[in-house]
Order: structure tokens, then sequence, then C-alpha cells
């Protein structure tokens, strides 16, 4: 219990700003959900609008875990709130189970509008929601490491403050997570399958009947996320300390 409640102490402290001006945070969960709003205005409700959802619901998660490394960097170089953590008897588990709980207040406005909206929409069993909540749990986890990664290794406030950036317009915008795969061109639907979020994408969809994928590529879907997250978390345990040496 005692590390339960550092953990929600120090997501709530990591949150107070946003929590102080929820306009705010409305405006920064909802930044996923702008696509969504373009594809309605020019494509109408339908198929592709209800995919459209889906990808706000993944990315919404997936970009506040990279934004992870703001924090991380912040709290560590800039603040030098780690210090005082590393001072005292708080774990770093329960340190970076605290950020991480953080992202998640960030994200809950837009995951929760569009899980609505697409349960209206597109009525689904609890089986297949279910798969979708895990999927983009597997996707934000990773995405997290990739933040924390960024956020304790980098001693450059620029590039804590735009490598998330230009990672969310890599993994959020530029892949099949809003649109069709097929949309692609054939030669580049195989590297688009070398980005994680085209996975998550491609599985939430399957699972809430907009998209047909054979039943290899469920199973392949499911392996490359997780060994992602995997090979994420070891890059981690390596690159963010703690304690400096």
């Amino acid at each position: 219990m005692k590390r339960i409640r550092e953990a929600l102490y120090i997501g709530l402290f990591d949150s107070l700003p946003l929590l102080r001006d929820p306009m705010l945070l409305i405006v920064l969960s909802m930044f996923s959900f702008l696509p969504v709003m373009f594809i309605y205005l020019f494509a109408g409700a339908g198929d592709t609008f209800n995919a459209s959802l889906v990808g706000a619901i993944v990315l919404s998660l997936a970009f506040v875990g990279l934004f992870s490394a703001q924090s991380v960097y912040f709290n560590k170089h800039w603040f030098r709130f780690q210090d005082i953590f590393v001072a005292s008897p708080v774990s770093p588990i329960s340190y970076a189970i605290g950020l991480s709980v953080s992202t998640l207040i960030v994200s809950l406005p837009a995951v929760i509008l569009a899980m609505a909206l697409l349960l209206i929409g597109v009525p689904r069993p609890i089986w297949d929601i279910l798969a979708v909540v895990a999927v983009s749990a597997i996707l934000w986890i990773a995405t997290l490491m990739i933040g924390f990664a960024i956020g304790a290794s980098t001693k450059n406030t620029r590039r804590a403050n735009s490598l998330p950036q230009v990672l969310g317009i890599v993994l959020g915008f530029l892949p099949p997570v809003y649109y069709p795969l097929e949309r692609l061109p054939g030669f580049l639907q195989p590297i688009a399958l070398l980005v994680p979020t085209t996975h998550a994408a491609e599985l939430s969809k399957y699972y809430f009947g907009l998209a047909t994928i054979p039943d290899w590529e469920i199973v392949f879907g499911w392996l490359y996320l997780i060994a992602f997250t995997a090979v994420m978390g070891l890059i981690v345990v390596r690159r963010a300390h703690w304690v400096d040496p």
C-alpha cells in the first residue's frame, strides 16, 4: 500500500499544472483527436470515421507515453525533483509508476470520448473491447519506455522537447493509424508494418470489426508489440539511472 500511495502522489504532483487548469488538460488530450474531426468533415460518418476513432484511442495513449520524456527530463535536470525523491525513501519503481499515472490523466478525456463514440456507432462484445484496451496498454507501455529513455539520457532541453514531437509524427500521423493500411502503395506496406503503432491500430480495427486481417497477422501483431515493449524496457534499464554514476 505504501508504494501505491507513493505512485499516486507522484502522479498527482506531476499532473498538478494540468489539474489546476482543466481547459489545458482538454486541449492537450484532444491533440490526437484533431484528425478525427477532419476525417468526419471530409468523409462523414461511416467505417472511415470509426477507424479514425480507433486511431485516436491508440495514439492518445502513445502520445502521452512519448511526452513522459519531458517530465523525466525536467524532474531530473531542471527542477531537480528526482534528487529529492532519491534522497527520500521513495522507490524508483514508485516514481516510474507515478509518472505513468500522470500520462493516463492527460489522455483520459480523448480516450473516453473516442471509445464512447465508437461503442455508439459500432457496438462490440466486452471481450473485443478488452482486447483493444490491452493493445493500447501495451503500446502505451512501450512508448513510456521510449519517453523514459529519452528523458533520462538527454541533457539538452531542446532535445527533450523536440524528440517526442518528432517521434509522435513518425509513429502517429505518418503510419496507417487513422487511415487503412490498404491506402498505402504495396511497396510501403511492409515498411509501415515495422512501426508498432501500425500493428496496434490494425489489431484494434480488427477487434472493432473495421478491418479484416489473416490469423497469422493477428498473432504476429501481438508478438511484435510485446517484443517491441520488451526491447524498449531493456533500453530503459540500460539508459535510465535512478542515481547518476
